[in-house]
């Protein structure tokens, strides 16, 4: 295929150079250039016969239209967060229920006060908790991404003190028919060992936020990857991956 791709651009190329010769320059024998340019629109309409063929024969092999023919991956963001509370225990259980079974779980890592690793969807817990309403005292004000934030921040509570609050929808256009049902935030060993499967994709959101707290998303990931397989880790933060 490359080499009739070459000869048909050599004799592009050719025809070209052989039109911008002033007439009394021109060969005098045309036929030649009729051959010629004969040639070229026929191996044309090889060449697109044979690209459409090679199109085809790769559809056929796969019912995949993705790039290399392979399934596209099913990622549940915080579970099946469009119904229960994002990140909980029973968004993820009812992700892997009624999912492909290779489906990957997704969570928003965020680090408590004690170092430890916690689903939750925002940097500010009151976003999608009861944090305020147990804690209304302390609220708290950061630069985050150079934004004075106000809110409730997972760096200034321990892991003990976040079981005393629940989950609730971040989004309010989504049902509260589930906010009530004591679900509780999780760790990232929690979900994996509830769950006992593979496919884990931590999203590291705010590494920059963190490291200003003292506390280290890197020193966090490589302590956890001992006993919790991840699969995938991604971040918005490009100084992150250095």
């Amino acid at each position: 295929l490359s080499v009739l791709l070459l000869y048909v651009f050599n004799a592009y190329a050719f025809k070209n150079k052989t039109e911008n010769i002033p007439m009394n320059s021109r060969p005098s024998n045309p036929t030649k250039l009729v051959i010629r340019s004969s040639t070229l629109l026929f191996c044309g309409v090889v060449l697109i016969h044979l690209f459409a063929a090679q199109i085809d024969a790769q559809r056929s092999t796969s019912r995949w239209q993705t790039l290399n023919g392979d399934a596209p991956l099913v990622i549940a963001r915080g579970g099946f967060s469009g119904l229960y509370p994002d990140s909980s225990i029973a968004a993820y259980q009812l992700a892997t229920l009624t999912s492909v079974a290779d489906v990957v779980l997704w969570c928003d890592l965020q680090l408590t006060k004690d170092g430890l690793g916690i689903c939750f969807p925002d940097l500010n817990l009151a976003n999608a908790s009861t944090i305020d309403r147990v804690y209304p005292n302390r609220e708290k004000s950061y630069s985050v991404n150079g934004v004075t934030t106000k809110g409730w921040f997972p760096n200034d509570f321990s892991l003990t003190e976040l079981q005393n609050f629940l989950l609730i929808r971040g989004i309010l256009s989504r049902t509260d028919r589930f906010d009530g049902n004591g679900y509780l935030i999780s760790t990232i060993e929690d979900v994996v060992t509830t769950l006992n499967r593979e496919g884990f994709w931590l999203n590291v959101q705010h590494d920059a936020f963190y490291e200003q707290q003292n506390l280290s998303m890197s020193s966090f990931l490589l302590s956890v990857s001992r006993t919790v397989s991840i699969d995938f880790i991604s971040s918005p933060e490009v100084n992150f991956f250095k």
